[in-house]
């Protein structure tokens, strides 16, 4: 979403009394640098609420007299949306199918009833009664987990260098914009001289691959309540798939397992961990 297009009545109450309680530790982190140029991450998995925060951040900090602007990550995959969800299910197929025949277990049954799933987008949906199937999705995930979050999908130094623009106090950045289609892919000229703080409002904000983040800002959620929070939201049409959920899954994984990087970690109950 635009952050052009949300107001603060739009936010729920329990998220901005989360961002009152998170505010202060940004802006005594941001004043410790004692540098002019500050760059905040906000990220943290899908549905938990980093565009929202992201913007009651940026009012906070304009409310004291800094200058902010928001930046989304979601504009810099290396391919549009349609393109990468296929590059997904493409490489957790072709995985699983190595798998089964490193297995020895690819047989003409298993061929026949195997693309039957895959045309119902049901491959990704547990099967107790297919021991097959599990080993399938064993090495299917193991693709996914090489791919998602890295930077063979995500442009982390076209970002990376925005960052480091950004703090050598260039007076222009080239903003990306990329939509869902290949002729919705342009640059948007911002003004930045007079900028003190860049949010990075992005789900792998606190990934190592990125370069160029102050405060990383990570807010984080049982996998029940992101998948309440995007149902709310009407995310994706997709969004009770087996095939989601397992991307979602893992996803979440490896924002958890990097979470010793972050600064500031936000519970949605408000709760603060600090570094």
């Amino acid at each position: 979403m635009d952050t052009k297009e949300i107001t603060v009545s739009d936010l729920a109450q329990e998220q901005i009394k989360n961002a009152e309680r998170l505010f202060p530790l940004i802006r005594k982190k941001t004043e410790e640098r004692k540098e002019k140029k500050t760059v905040i991450s906000v990220s943290g998995g899908s549905g938990v609420g980093k565009t929202g925060m992201a913007f009651l951040l940026q009012n906070m900090f304009e409310k004291q007299g800094k200058k902010s602007l928001i930046i989304s990550g979601d504009n810099y995959p290396h391919r549009i949306p349609m393109y990468n969800d296929a590059e997904r299910i493409a490489r957790f197929r072709m995985s699983g199918l190595n798998g089964l025949i490193t297995e020895r277990l690819y047989t003409d049954e298993i061929k026949e009833k195997l693309l039957e799933l895959q045309k119902a987008g049901r491959d990704a949906e547990e099967q107790e009664d297919m021991q097959w199937l599990s080993i399938y999705q064993k090495y299917g995930d193991k693709a996914l987990t090489d791919y998602l979050g890295t930077d063979q999908e995500l442009d982390y130094e076209a970002i990376s260098n925005l960052l480091m623009q950004f703090h050598g106090g260039t007076s222009q950045l080239l903003l990306r914009h990329m939509g869902r289609t290949p002729d919705d892919i342009w640059y948007d000229r911002r003004d930045v001289s007079d900028t003190d703080i860049l949010i990075l409002e992005w789900t792998h904000g606190n990934s190592a691959y990125l370069q160029g983040v102050d405060v990383s800002v990570v807010l984080i959620s049982t996998p029940e309540e992101t998948l309440e929070n995007r149902k709310k939201r009407n995310r994706d049409t997709a969004i009770d798939s087996p095939f989601v959920a397992r991307v979602l899954r893992i996803e979440q994984k490896k924002i958890n397992d990097g979470l010793d990087r972050a600064d500031i970690i936000q519970d949605m109950h408000g709760r603060i961990y600090t570094e």
